[in-house]
């Protein structure tokens, strides 16, 4: 028959053990802000009472703030994006889907999308992207970002980025 030091020795064991357990597969989450620079090549063409608009765009990304995780203040990344919308009597309807990479190699996926605002020099306005996922360290990641998008002269385009990630 077992002591009761080897139960009680047992019980904070397994305790322990189911504490770390909970632990380590808790979910992590945080929030970050980011910086981008772009350029882009669009082709702009009129059809049926839309404006279409379309192209990549080439730029990176610098991390302003950060709640900590995977997204470290002034590490930057590289990012490509094709863009494709329509402009009409009803609004803005554009998505970016875009792929940025870390120096390390590793990839985070989000996708972009606006509803106010044009691509225009001067234009711009406010969207939201998700988070979808990545490569190595962005693994599982999900979240969303709210941003706004300044288009300038000689096809530049700056944003920033306020956002919030997870992971299961």
């Amino acid at each position: 028959m077992p002591s009761w030091n080897q139960i009680g020795t047992a019980v904070v064991i397994a305790v322990g053990t189911l504490c770390a357990t909970q632990v380590a597969i808790a979910a992590e989450s945080g929030a970050y802000q980011l910086v981008g620079s772009y350029t882009h090549d669009f082709t702009r063409f009129d059809f049926a009472n839309q404006k279409i608009v379309s192209g990549p765009l080439h730029g990176t990304m610098t991390v302003t703030q950060s709640s900590g995780g995977p997204f470290v203040v002034g590490e930057s990344t590289v990012a490509v994006c094709v863009v494709y919308g329509k402009k009409s009597d009803a609004g803005m309807d554009l998505e970016a889907p875009c792929t940025q990479t870390d120096t390390s190699g590793d990839k985070l996926f989000t996708l972009s999308k606006r509803n106010v605002g044009d691509t225009d020099t001067g234009g711009g306005g406010d969207g939201r992207a998700q988070i979808i996922g990545g490569t190595g360290k962005y693994v599982g990641i999900t979240g969303s970002c709210t941003y706004t998008a300044d288009y300038l002269s000689d096809n530049r385009l700056v944003a920033i980025n306020t956002c919030e990630w997870q992971t299961p």
